[in-house]
């Protein structure tokens, strides 16, 4: 089978939401953080392969983007439009000062596990003038989350591990872009458990493959389908 990063985290939280998503197809419903987060992500994409570094073209790329789905009426939407070009305008800024070269913007790779293909997108890469190369996941969250240090973010380790794997490259930094923020955390790559996430990544595969969905209700608070699922501890 194939695996992507997200049927990965999706099934390693709980099987069941996996096979909800997956197997039967629920979609999860827009929210006005999610379609902001989309809007980003894909005026970005477009911005930076038209190649034109000014700021008008940015904005453009954003309103030609923009998902208007996932709010509640008009005044929400407005808002959160705002917001993404007060965003915009704080990345277009900090871009300006840039050192390193972008190797890739929603770069694809793929890699055979076993019997299994991984496949994964990583935002964009750079490259320092060192020759070092640097990931970088893209986070529009509105609120700034640095719970965790950057090498320990599955994430980003999985698109390390496709990146050594698939062009046969390891990635000098990894590093988490808050957009709202306008902060980055950056850290070296440790490849020293590349061989566990292998496993990791290869165990759920089979397991997918053999059917293996039992619900593991420790992530129902927070799910997406905590008030429609059979097996939900958190409807209320």
């Amino acid at each position: 089978m194939e695996i992507s990063f997200t049927r990965f985290r999706v099934y390693s939280e709980c099987p069941w939401k996996y096979k909800l998503m997956f197997v039967d197809g629920k979609k999860v419903p827009l929210t006005p953080a999610s379609s902001l987060g989309l809007s980003l992500h894909r005026a970005l994409e477009s911005f930076h392969r038209s190649r034109v570094n000014e700021l008008d073209k940015l904005l453009d790329c954003y309103e030609e983007r923009w998902i208007g789905g996932g709010y509640a009426d008009e005044q929400v939407k407005k808002e959160h439009f705002d917001k993404g070009i007060k965003i915009l305008e704080k990345y277009f800024k900090q871009e300006q000062e840039r050192r390193t070269q972008i190797e890739g913007i929603e770069r694809e790779f793929i890699y055979p596990l076993g019997r299994h293909t991984v496949r994964g997108m990583i935002d964009r890469m750079d490259k320092h003038p060192d020759g070092g190369l640097e990931i970088i996941d893209y986070k529009t969250s509105l609120d700034f989350d640095e719970k965790s240090p950057v090498d320990r973010t599955l994430q980003l380790r999985f698109y390390a591990l496709g990146v050594r794997e698939s062009l046969g490259v390891k990635p000098s930094w990894l590093t988490i872009h808050y957009l709202a923020a306008g902060k980055r955390e950056r850290e070296p790559y440790d490849d020293s458990r590349e061989d566990e996430l292998k496993a990791a990544i290869e165990r759920a595969a089979d397991r997918i493959e053999n059917g293996d969905f039992k619900p593991d209700t420790a992530f129902c608070p927070s799910c997406d389908f905590r008030r429609t699922c059979t097996h939900s501890t958190a409807r209320s």
